[in-house]
């Protein structure tokens, strides 16, 4: 399995290693805690980089405005 995580600089895929660990949703945060414990479950796969930040706001503005609708 694949995520998309929309940082302030750009976008990141991470690879899921340990799907289980997602089916507990109440404490997941948990398992994100340290570097050390979320490398155990995720894995950077890309990071693509907002050219500007022009680029960053549009997004942003798009996701809002789906929201609202």
């Amino acid at each position: 399995m694949l995520v998309l995580f929309e940082t302030s600089v750009g976008y990141a895929i991470f690879k899921v290693l340990n799907e289980k660990k997602l089916q507990e949703v109440d404490s997941l945060w948990k398992e994100f805690e340290t570097s050390e414990k979320a490398n155990k479950i995720v894995k950077l796969k890309h990071f693509e980089k907002f050219q500007d930040t022009a680029e960053a706001l549009a997004g942003l503005v798009m996701r809002g405005e789906k929201w609202l609708n």
